[in-house]
């Protein structure tokens, strides 16, 4: 929830900033900049365990439908709420 409400944000934020016409594209855009921060993080604690390669595939295939659903969500209530831009 936090993460779809940062994503929402900077959607609104800085729409015109974003490099796209579609705004479900510019939410799944964010949402893989945020996904790429996590996956940083998520290398980090990875490594202070016994198998950090099968810990962090493990971590990002569950993150991938976490980012990108809410990405497509919230692009997509944008699109109906304001139109295309």
């Amino acid at each position: 929830m936090i993460i779809s409400c940062c994503v929402s944000y900077f959607l609104l934020r800085f729409f015109d900033k974003i490099p796209s016409k579609n705004p479900i594209l510019k939410s799944v855009i964010l949402s893989f900049v945020a996904q790429g921060i996590v996956l940083i993080l998520l290398g980090v604690a990875a490594s202070r365990t016994s198998d950090p390669l099968r810990i962090f595939l493990i971590g990002a295939v569950i993150n991938v439908p976490t980012f990108v659903f809410p990405g497509i969500v919230i692009g997509y209530l944008y699109k109906r709420l304001y139109g295309s831009a």
